[in-house]
């Protein structure tokens, strides 16, 4: 096994209340930036292989594993030294008062079956959850939501870990299956997963690890050994979510580390890690899991990163910030659009944007190029904004019917402002904008009262903008 050459000494890491620059601690250090905050461990650079090898046992083709692709991360970050665990997510409950969307979490009770009683304060199993254990039975969704909470709390800028941060983080210099070997016997001093222990208790029909680790379900964080880069449970106990869409492939995935993620939205979640009720071959590194953003299981959880010395920005007022690549079919149309209806200014405008590669990326033909532009909010309240579009050739708009309701692939986006009405009266004007469903009511989760407005315009270059006017609570 290719091991680090320097192998931290972990179990004795000093805990830090950080007040100096978090650059310059060493890997290993151990975070915390609060009193109840989790654990947060300091991950050095590096490259390495993601995927598994065509050759290694166990490896599964059908789910992208391989061909390996190499990943640089090139600055340090922090990691989870755990799991969230229930103590933390009840204290965010307690605290944010967040009422999540009413949906079932998938238990075993007999079979695996959706429950609706079955909550993070009830996931079946463990019954009785205690402080230290895994949070389980939440979202990606609710981890959003924690994760912002926790943002605001303590002034840092938390996040999930990327596919790419996560299996670096598990795998800690390692190129085997799992970080201490490429077999099972050894599982139960490292992990929480499906043993002995488990298949006396649930009697899957499904591969075991053969040793006892003494824990039939969930076990507290921290029970086992941690890996070379002193992070613990990172392979069983609670599946955990990370940042990206689930691609099925390496292929493309960004070198430098960041998450891989489709513009309006993807249809699954990434998660990594495996679980105590899971099969053998899919307690390994390099295995994902693919569930929907909405998806509740007892045996999802997650953990937590963050950049180092990255802080916390809140939004601005009335505002989402965020970045959007949007496909046009007339760059000229949707710069005027953005730029002379709406406000924005050019903060970027690159006309052969990516060169011959995202020429040939996009089906281009031979003379044209991709022409790429990000523009900033002026005096609009708009998020950061990327305009996709061609020289040489036109796009074709992803929106092909703006009467409908939206459809997989359709160009959209959502932009919340201060006053709707206004914003409303100034966009009838503009030439080329069709207005689709003028200012309504919005409604709040769960049958909520109303908690804003909300309409939706054509912009020229055919995309479907949803406009949103939030009132504060909403």
């Amino acid at each position: 096994m290719k091991r680090l050459l320097i192998l931290l000494s972990v179990l004795a890491a000093p805990v830090f209340a950080q007040d100096n620059p978090e650059a310059s601690l060493k890997p290993g250090s151990v975070v915390k930036d609060c009193p109840t905050c989790p654990d947060l461990v300091v991950i050095a650079p590096g490259e390495f292989m993601i995927g598994s090898p065509p050759e290694a046992e166990d490896v599964d083709v059908s789910r992208g594993e391989t061909p390996q692709v190499k990943i640089k991360i090139a600055r340090g970050f922090m990691m989870g030294r755990y799991e969230v665990t229930f103590g933390q997510y009840k204290e965010f409950m307690r605290e944010s008062g967040y009422q999540p969307p009413k949906k079932a979490c998938r238990v075993w009770d007999n079979e695996f079956v959706d429950k609706d009683d079955a909550t993070w304060e009830n996931p079946y199993q463990p019954a009785k959850p205690l402080p230290e254990h895994p949070i389980s039975c939440v979202s990606w969704n609710d981890a959003q939501v924690f994760i912002a909470w926790l943002s605001k709390k303590t002034g840092k800028a938390y996040r999930l870990p990327t596919t790419s941060e996560w299996e670096y983080a598990a795998r800690a210099g390692t190129t085997t299956s799992r970080f201490w070997g490429d077999g099972t016997d050894e599982a139960c001093d490292y992990a929480n997963t499906y043993d002995i222990s488990s298949k006396e208790k649930y009697p899957f029909s499904w591969s075991f690890s053969p040793c006892k680790d003494g824990y039939p379900e969930q076990a507290p964080v921290g029970k086992f050994k941690p890996n070379q880069f002193g992070v613990y449970d990172m392979i069983g106990n609670v599946w955990e979510w990370t940042a990206d869409c689930y691609a099925g492939s390496h292929q493309g995935r960004p070198r430098d580390g960041r998450a891989w993620n489709w513009e309006g939205g993807c249809e699954a979640r990434e998660t990594r890690g495996g679980g105590w009720m899971s099969a053998s071959e899919r307690n390994r590194i390099a295995w994902p899991g693919r569930d929907p953003a909405t998806r509740r299981l007892n045996y999802f959880g997650f953990r937590i990163a963050r950049d180092l010395d990255a802080t916390y920005t809140p939004n601005y007022d009335g505002a989402q910030i965020r970045r959007v690549t949007l496909y046009s079919g007339d760059i000229a149309k949707a710069k005027k659009f953005w730029i002379d209806a709406l406000g924005y200014k050019v903060r970027l405008d690159n006309p052969a944007f990516g060169g011959a590669d995202m020429a040939k990326t996009l089906n281009l033909n031979k003379d044209a190029r991709a022409h790429f532009v990000i523009l900033e909010p002026g005096k609009t309240d708009g998020p950061l904004i990327g305009l996709m579009g061609a020289t040489g050739q036109q796009l074709a708009s992803l929106d092909r019917a703006p009467d409908q309701a939206p459809k997989s692939g359709d160009s959209m986006l959502v932009i919340k402002v201060k006053d709707i009405a206004a914003t409303f009266a100034k966009l009838k004007d503009v030439p080329g904008v069709r207005v689709i469903t003028p200012p309504s009511a919005l409604n709040g989760n769960g049958g909520t009262g109303v908690v804003g407005a909300e309409g939706t315009v054509l912009s020229p270059d055919g995309t479907r903008v949803i406009i949103q006017q939030v009132e504060p609570g909403g």
